[in-house]
């Protein structure tokens, strides 16, 4: 399973098709990889075998894109990418954009007692 986290340099991107390039990460091992252009992003991530993507902001296309090459998408997330990599090995990374959401816990209710990954603070 590998997944690539999009970033800034050791921070994730809040841009998906801006991002200055991305890290993939195996378990194992980090490999850092540039940007070839903002279309261009998913192509690179399939030839490298990716299985999952994690960023802050993405639009729908790029999210269809990316599906159609089953590649998951993780979105809404802020941080270093070594920490968010390392949620991701230990099953406990949240999809911000799914939790955030739903819920009303942007007002301050009904967030069902668990943290996420995203932008809402709790």
């Amino acid at each position: 399973m590998k997944i690539a986290i999009v970033s800034e340099k050791n921070k994730i991107s809040q841009h998906f098709g801006r991002a200055e390039g991305f890290f993939v990460y195996d378990g194992v091992k980090k490999d850092y990889y540039e940007s070839k252009g903002h279309g261009e992003i998913p192509k690179q991530l399939k030839e490298l075998e990716v299985d999952v993507v994690a960023c802050g902001g993405i639009g729908e296309g790029a999210i269809s894109n990316l599906n159609s090459l089953d590649i998951k998408v993780f979105s809404g997330l802020e941080g270093f990418c070594d920490d968010i990599a390392e949620g991701f090995f230990k099953n406990i990374l949240v999809n911000g954009e799914a939790i955030c959401s739903s819920n009303k816990h942007h007002h301050g209710e009904d967030h069902h007692g668990h943290s996420c990954n995203c932008k809402c603070g709790k």
